[in-house]
């Protein structure tokens, strides 16, 4: 079990190239659903390997794209300047 309480963004990714190690699903679906249990933006990078690319962004069949919401962006500041 993670302590998320002060993390405002997970990103979970593969090792990738000739040294990588193996990454278990379960590994990545653990932090996925305690992100998902606390309200942090979770984002999934890569499965890893020799060819990263080759295996996709694919979690149990969807992009996972989690970003934080940043007061600074512009949408942001339109609301505050309204």
């Amino acid at each position: 079990h993670l302590d998320l309480d002060s993390i405002h963004w997970v990103i979970v990714g593969g090792e990738s190239g000739p040294g990588a190690r193996p990454m278990e699903g379960t590994w990545v679906r653990e932090i996925r659903d305690q992100c998902l249990g606390t309200d942090v933006p979770f984002f999934f990078k890569q499965w890893g390997g020799l060819r990263p690319k080759s295996q996709g962004r694919l979690l149990d069949g969807q992009e996972w794209s989690g970003y934080p919401i940043n007061e600074f962006s512009p949408d942001a500041g339109e609301i505050a300047a309204e």
